[in-house]
């Protein structure tokens, strides 16, 4: 992992600058540890590489989003409202199933497998 183009790709997507960035370094670090683990691919070409480093960077902002959810969507007071139109977790989450679904060749699926125990 490119960690520099990791952390980039992170602050874009949590819209908060490099050095806000630093600080999730350790989730950043848990999410790449979370890929490595599922990766089909035991040497990476370089396009596969910034594939898979925007793959920890969506993992890393999902997380992001799941710490800093704010479960607030409306409130009013008097004739002000204020509202929002879409929690930022919901497009964490689409990204990241986007990218795992665009990337069936790099790691294993993201399906949850419901069975049973004999």
């Amino acid at each position: 992992m490119n960690i520099a183009n990791v952390m980039e790709r992170f602050s874009l997507l949590c819209g908060i600058d490099i050095s806000e960035a630093s600080k999730w370094r350790s989730v950043i670090e848990d999410s790449e540890a979370y890929i490595n683990s599922r990766l089909l691919v035991d040497e990476p070409t370089a396009e596969q590489q910034k594939r898979i480093d925007m793959l920890v960077a969506a993992y890393a902002y999902k997380t992001y989003c799941l710490c800093n959810e704010n479960n607030v969507t409306a409130f009013k007071a008097g004739e002000v409202q204020l509202t929002s139109s879409a929690r930022r977790g919901d497009g964490a989450q689409k990204l990241w199933r986007k990218l795992v679904s665009q990337s069936g060749d790099l790691i294993s699926g993201d399906e949850f497998l419901f069975g049973r125990v004999i």
